[in-house]
């Protein structure tokens, strides 16, 4: 299990793109296995039913909820009939979005409100061009494709990309309203050690380096550290680190040894045991996978 800082940074640190939104009608062909997209998708289910599969578990779509899937979460779809709903893809070009995520437990599904159908059909109106010609992931999840649409999006009016983004940040907080964090850290000083930690991870300080600024002896710390974490400093940070890994993976293309490089492992070989202890894949396969 990967665990968390539970310090939130600032909303306003999000940068959010939109780069597909539409309406889709499916008849038993919405079925995708081992989708894992550097974008979230959020759901807004009007008509039929379908299942999606997160981590061996099955969750239900069915009319009248709203339905989020983050970034860099493994899913596969499946639908046997007809199935209709809006979707809407968006990236985090900050890229911190994923570390929300993963601080908090949040609702798979919500209630959609008249102020969500609202968002989303205004969205649909002001993003016609974004409507996706094929449902298919391998056709619009690549990095091309991506990329693309984040640079159309940064061509937009500053104004209007203000207000797609605030739209968005107001259909993610219904979801979040509703979120718990996965750890509680009340302690200040393992507070400032998780900062540290993540403010600089490639250059994560030494425990002894962290022992000191929180004027404890390295022993105490550590067992402080895992009476707050329920883990180890060591191993948080590897954890935060591999997590970093895959999403630079599925965001950049670029090559391990840089990857490796960008989370703090010099040794590009120590980097791919390490991610394959934790991931249970090589770096190699989930590039494959995810590109």
């Amino acid at each position: 299990m990967l665990i968390f800082a539970a310090i939130e940074p600032s909303a306003m640190n999000y940068d959010f793109k939109l780069l597909n939104i539409g309406h889709a009608h499916h008849q038993g062909d919405w079925n995708h296995e081992s989708i894992c997209s550097s974008f979230s998708r959020i759901y807004w289910v009007t008509e039929g039913r379908a299942e999606v599969t997160i981590g061996g578990q099955s969750h239900l779509l069915m009319p009248g909820y709203l339905y989020l899937i983050p970034a860099l979460t493994s899913h596969s779809d499946h639908c046997d009939g007809v199935f209709m709903h809006y979707y809407i893809h968006f990236l985090d070009a900050s890229k911190r979005i994923f570390d929300l995520y993963q601080q908090n437990l949040f609702p798979f599904s919500i209630p959609v409100t008249k102020i969500d159908e609202r968002i989303i059909l205004y969205l649909i109106k002001l993003s016609p061009e974004l409507v996706l010609k094929n449902s298919d992931p391998k056709t619009y999840d690549t990095t091309p494709h991506i990329l693309q649409g984040v640079k159309a999006f940064q061509h937009r009016p500053v104004a209007r990309q203000m207000e797609i983004s605030g739209m968005l940040h107001i259909l993610l907080s219904h979801f979040f309203a509703q979120a718990r964090p996965r750890t509680q850290v009340s302690d200040k000083r393992i507070q400032h050690a998780l900062w540290t930690i993540n403010n600089d991870l490639p250059r994560t300080p030494t425990l002894d380096t962290l022992a000191a600024e929180a004027c404890m002896t390295k022993d105490s710390f550590i067992r402080l550290f895992r009476r707050q974490m329920n883990t180890t400093p060591t191993d948080y940070i590897i954890h935060r680190r591999i997590n970093q890994a895959q999403l630079l993976f599925v965001s950049e293309r670029w090559s391990v040894k840089q990857v490796a490089a960008s989370v703090g492992y010099d040794n590009t070989s120590y980097f791919s045991r390490t991610f394959r202890r934790i991931t249970g894949i090589s770096p190699m396969e989930f590039i494959k996978q995810n590109r």
